[in-house]
């Protein structure tokens, strides 16, 4: 009697779908399935004593979510009171949502994960701890932005999944 064999499982390209978004003049993609929404400018409540890069809080349908300005933690100036943004909401791995406040939103794509090269030494020190790679394009550099580390990079533990149990006596 013949047995008959699994099927190998073999590793096809890889791919990754990327929302693509503007901070200054760098273009950055995050992985859409760590991206809930977007949207416009919401109103703010300003936190005290909060890190500079908190913008502040949003109410978005009752959820309260902390506003991340990217502009402030890469180092690059704040834009103009008036000009215009956007605020992509993300899940980090523990389950809690940030607004990062970008210049612009591109489009939805769809790479081949091993496009992607191993981020340049020559690239500044926040970009470099906050990149998974990037990806010379026709007319820009693609950087493979890791939510995680950006927001622990703002807010030190608050990616990190929550383990810590609670005894009430």
């Amino acid at each position: 009697m013949a047995q008959e064999l699994a099927p190998i499982a073999v590793k096809e390209n890889a791919s990754v779908e990327l929302l693509t978004c503007r901070i200054g003049d760098q273009w950055v993609g995050f992985r859409v399935q760590q991206v809930r929404e977007v949207v416009n400018r919401q109103r703010r409540t300003q936190m005290p004593m909060a890190p500079e890069a908190v913008a502040g809080l949003i109410n978005l349908r009752g959820k309260v979510i902390t506003e991340l300005e990217v502009r402030r933690v890469v180092g690059l100036p704040d834009r103009d009171e008036d000009a215009p943004f956007h605020v992509a909401i993300v899940e980090t791995l523990s389950g809690e949502d940030f607004g990062l406040i970008v210049d612009d939103i591109g489009e939805v794509i769809v790479l081949n994960e091993d496009l992607f090269e191993s981020t340049p030494r020559s690239l500044d020190d926040v970009w470099r701890q906050v990149s998974d790679g990037v990806l010379k394009q026709e007319n820009r550099v693609l950087l493979l932005m890791n939510v995680d580390r950006f927001i622990g990079l703002t807010i030190p533990n608050a990616a990190a999944p929550n383990t810590k149990e609670i005894t009430l006596h």
